[in-house]
């Protein structure tokens, strides 16, 4: 294997989660420190910030509520929210474009906001620069509107919504957006690139459904495995939802990738390919992050095509990376308490090609 790379790179990673599956195995590694101020070895108890991986689990709760009826996501996003109603940039804007990255939406408003009043407020003020449908651009606040939508038509919080549709069924036992005082034992310290402690932060109100859940490697593995053996599944709603979430929906323009909901697949010859991260681009002095947008088409490119599937997350100096290669049901899932950019893409990368 190849996860002894990072750590020997310039900038060296504190400590480190990894789950290997081939087939109906996993295999855990930890390395380093959850915490190397109090010398608290990971383990596979150790709670990461997980970012965009939230992304995921909210496109599989409305993949799920889209089969049990409650949602249709080709249903505009103004049916669900009347106080947007008065801006008519958004009246074509459907769930299933917030859950592509392809509304027009932004990555978040600046200043961003730190509450539901708030996010309303910036949204019927907005409008898009490209009309919906026309062109991919990685939008929090798109995917936060999602979490609100499915709140409403459950009448359940989203940690509630979670337990019950996905992490019960699968047994994840440590996946929280807040964690609770018992387990803050478990929390990993994060890491900026220059090695500082990243104080951790509670909850902005808006990104909980986007990039505010926290969890460990075992969890995390459980959740990836379900998705590589969904025949393996009891639950036949889960079954149907992690086969809904991983349809092909929108493609790139190079004919190497396409959006599925949150995740997206890539031919597989893109594992051999110089690594650049899909969404990552530059941050301005603030901290806020500037993306490119990506033009799409409508065919699907990677029809009977060999594929991999990826997500990338970070979020309070942690970054992670979950892919999986369908055709031979093997996956790979890396958490790191440090802020990192191509290189544990890399890593995870390299691990798939090692099958």
């Amino acid at each position: 294997m190849h996860w002894h790379r990072i750590s020997k790179k310039k900038n060296q990673v504190p400590g480190m989660s990894i789950a290997v599956i081939d087939q109906n195995k996993i295999h855990f590694y930890n390395l380093g420190w959850a915490d190397p101020v109090k010398k608290t070895p990971t383990s596979n108890q150790t709670i990461y910030t997980i970012g965009s991986f939230t992304k995921t689990f909210t496109a599989a709760l409305a993949a799920r509520a889209m089969i049990e009826k409650r949602l249709n996501l080709n249903t505009p996003i103004t049916h669900y929210f009347s106080e947007l109603r008065q801006n008519p940039h958004l009246k074509s804007i459907t769930l299933y474009e917030l859950l592509t990255h392809t509304s027009g939406l932004p990555f978040d408003f600046k200043p961003r906001p730190t509450h539901y009043a708030g996010l309303i407020q910036d949204l019927q003020q907005y409008q898009p620069s490209k009309a919906p449908g026309s062109e991919y651009y990685y939008s929090n606040a798109g995917i936060g509107l999602i979490g609100y939508v499915l709140q409403n038509s459950y009448h359940q919080n989203y940690q509630t919504l979670l337990s019950n549709k996905i992490l019960a069924p699968l047994q994840m036992h440590s996946t929280y957006l807040q964690v609770p005082a018992s387990q803050e034992k478990y929390l990993s310290r994060g890491h900026d690139p220059q090695n500082n402690s990243v104080t951790y932060n509670k909850n902005l109100e808006t990104w909980f459904a986007a990039a505010s859940l926290k969890s460990n490697i075992t969890d995390l593995a459980k959740y990836l495995f379900a998705q590589i053996n969904t025949d393996t599944l009891r639950d036949k709603n889960l079954r149907k939802t992690f086969l809904c979430v991983h349809q092909t929906r929108v493609c790139f323009a190079d004919h190497l990738s396409c959006e599925q909901l949150a995740w997206q697949a890539h031919h597989l010859s893109v594992l051999k390919k110089a690594i650049g991260d899909t969404y990552f681009i530059t941050f301005d002095k603030d901290g806020f992050p500037t993306f490119s947008s990506k033009k799409i088409i409508k065919n699907n490119t990677l029809a009977n095509k060999p594929i991999f599937i990826d997500k990338t997350g970070s979020g309070y100096g942690m970054s992670s990376y979950m892919a999986y290669i369908p055709a031979q049901k093997t996956g790979v899932v890396i958490l790191t308490n440090k802020f990192l950019g191509d290189e544990r893409i890399k890593l995870g990368r390299d691990i798939l090609q090692t099958f």
